[in-house]
């Protein structure tokens, strides 16, 4: 996912090894953040497409074949969006994620904006929360001593009483990519803060916590900074249709249908699916682990760069077919229906066509 409007993070879906490379990596697919757009507790804005209400939606579970999916969206802190979205979709959205804004500890800390959009509301919310605030001094080192214990228990105790003590916490989501807050070349000290947060927020009382290890498809490899079984509930990979790898996208000026097909073929199968760290692999990695796969954050692409599938209808249906999988043990799976600064990712009004074959599929 993206960091605030002023900054912004890669959603690359290639792979690379050197630092140098990440960073060019990096620059070529920058993705801005919502977070503080949405993060105000400004509250629902009417949406941009008209849908009738659909009470059948609510109870009707979108369908993953013989696969126990749960499907959730980011539709900002709204929740009159993430209902209209699910009239749209047909079929029931279990789960909204949120970022809070952290530009300081006290906004960090202090959600009750956020909880008052979600309460009463039954779906479970998946919360990213940031590791450390963006614009205030923090290290990783002194928050493995427990100096910021107090901000993260005050988010705890925020959830409990706010009736949301089964929180999925995608904590220091992203964190492998360089342009992160929460990237530091030091695993160890990642691990040991991690550690340190997520003993802390265990120890609220009434909690029922989950915690999902996030990480970027692209950057730095996040396989070092698995800090243990025991502080994990799933694994999550956020996906985009997008690459700056060769022979995939921008397409040429020239290329026909034949030649896009080709180009989003090898987006997948050498990017995206295949690949040193593709799906494929964290899917492995999550079972060698006893651990589900989680898709927190996923989606197509249109960019000002064109460095993405654009209007890619075989990436819909094989993110469909991996999820539909019982093999890979997708736990949940997020669709990001965010339009932002450096592009959009809307199934309701940029990509119509696929949207309508998201729909299909899973009703």
């Amino acid at each position: 996912m993206r960091r605030f409007s002023d900054r912004t993070s890669s959603a690359c879906v290639g792979w690379t090894t050197t630092l140098a490379a990440v960073a060019l990596l990096s620059a070529c697919t920058s993705k801005a953040d919502p977070g503080r757009s949405t993060g105000t507790g400004s509250g629902p804005s009417p949406t941009d497409v008209s849908v009738s209400p659909n009470p059948a939606a609510d109870r009707r579970e979108c369908d993953y074949g013989s696969a126990d999916v749960r499907t959730g969206v980011f539709r900002e802190t709204r929740r009159e969006e993430v209902t209209t979205y699910q009239d749209w979709l047909g079929c029931r959205v279990d789960y909204v994620v949120d970022f809070p804004a952290r530009r300081t500890w006290d906004q960090l800390a202090q959600i009750d904006y956020l909880l008052q959009e979600w309460r009463g509301m039954d779906r479970r919310l998946v919360l990213s929360l940031g590791l450390l605030p963006e614009d205030e001094p923090a290290d990783f080192a002194t928050g493995a001593t427990g100096a910021y214990d107090d901000r993260f228990t005050a988010v705890g105790e925020a959830l409990v009483a706010a009736g949301r003590e089964d929180t999925i916490i995608r904590l220091g989501w992203e964190f492998n990519l360089l342009e992160s807050r929460w990237y530091t070349p030091d695993a160890d000290a990642f691990i040991a803060y991690w550690r340190r947060v997520v003993d802390t927020l265990r120890a609220v009382p009434g909690q029922r916590f989950e915690f999902t290890w996030n990480l970027g498809r692209s950057g730095v490899d996040a396989v070092p900074y698995y800090p243990g079984d025991e502080y994990v509930d799933q694994i999550g990979v956020d996906v985009y249709d997008a690459t700056g790898a060769d022979g995939t996208y921008p397409y040429p000026d020239d290329c026909d249908e034949e030649c896009r097909r080709e180009r989003q073929d090898t987006a997948w199968e050498e990017e995206i699916l295949g690949g040193e760290r593709g799906l494929e692999f964290w899917a492995d990695f999550a079972r060698d682990r006893g651990k589900p796969l989680a898709l927190p954050e996923w989606g197509l692409w249109d960019r000002p760069d064109a460095a993405s599938g654009d209007a890619n209808s075989s990436f819909i249906r094989r993110m469909y077919d991996f999820m539909s999988d019982p093999e890979n043990n997708v736990a949940y799976q997020a669709y990001f229906e965010f339009d932002g600064s450096d592009g959009t990712h809307r199934l309701m009004t940029t990509f119509p066509e696929q949207g309508e074959i998201y729909r299909d599929l899973l009703r």
